[in-house]
């Protein structure tokens, strides 16, 4: 158990701007640095443990207008702790979720979401003034990533998996998908440019580029899916044979612009 300071009354931080706390809060209860700052802080990178986040809570250290100026939020669980569930702490999540609802940058590591529950989706929704949102552990499917970035007028960047195709729509087949997302989503999304989404498994490589021509198709300025640099020749080509499709080829001026930043 980390030790655990108290500095009851205090406020040493009264203009902190930048609060990172990558390990376990060593403060337990004592909200200490967050004492005096709501007004100055900037950015937050935080570790946060349920005992923590019950105390933020508990003593109402975030609402919707406290922190004017926070920008940057990072969250993530304690160390040592590979995924959480924080469908089994709804507290928790909330929390995650309402932190500066007018941050332009959000980032939730680790979260053991497959699929995300529709509450998580709806929360992440009301954040309109999102630009960047990681959520580096969820594996989306195509249908709720559009209907999030649908949700988010301003968001240009969003970091997870590689998104997959299924669930499919009820009635619709992959011959009707171009139609399917032409009446339902296109277009939409005009801020949105790059999803980055690091390396991944070969079969999920294989069932992103359908996905990702589909979102290219829907969101006129998708121009760049971002993955490994060793991994990036393989997809360029994985995409190309599909681009080169009856299905999709008539679209293919369009669609081309993903391999721009193909290696030469």
């Amino acid at each position: 158990m980390p030790r655990q300071y108290s500095y009851t009354g205090a406020a040493p931080f009264p203009r902190l701007r930048r609060l990172v706390c990558s390990i376990h809060y060593p403060f337990g209860d004592d909200l200490v640095l967050f004492r005096s700052n709501a007004a100055t802080l900037e950015l937050l990178k935080l570790t946060l443990t349920r005992d923590l986040a019950l105390a933020l809570l508990r003593h109402s250290v975030f609402t919707p207008t406290s922190h004017p100026k926070l920008q940057c939020v990072m969250l993530k669980p304690p160390p040592g702790i590979m995924q959480v569930n924080y469908v089994d702490g709804l507290e928790t999540m909330q929390l995650m979720l309402d932190i500066a609802p007018g941050a332009a940058v959000r980032k939730i590591s680790d979260w053991n979401l497959d699929p995300p529950p529709p509450p998580v989706l709806s929360l992440l929704s009301k954040h309109p003034s999102l630009q960047v949102l990681a959520l580096p552990g969820l594996r989306l499917s195509i249908w709720n990533a559009m209907t999030l970035i649908q949700s988010l007028p301003l968001l240009s960047d969003l970091h997870a998996k590689a998104p997959t195709l299924s669930p499919m729509p009820s009635g619709v087949t992959k011959r009707k998908l171009i139609a399917y997302v032409s009446s339902n989503y296109s277009p939409m999304g005009t801020r949105f440019r790059c999803w980055h989404f690091g390396d991944d498994d070969l079969k999920y490589l294989k069932g992103a580029v359908i996905p990702f021509l589909l979102l290219a198709l829907a969101c006129p300025n998708f121009d760049y899916a971002a993955i490994v640099h060793y991994q990036r020749e393989m997809f360029a080509e994985l995409l190309e044979k599909v681009i080169n499709m009856a299905t999709y080829k008539k679209h293919a001026p369009r669609l081309r612009r993903l391999l721009f930043n193909r290696p030469e």
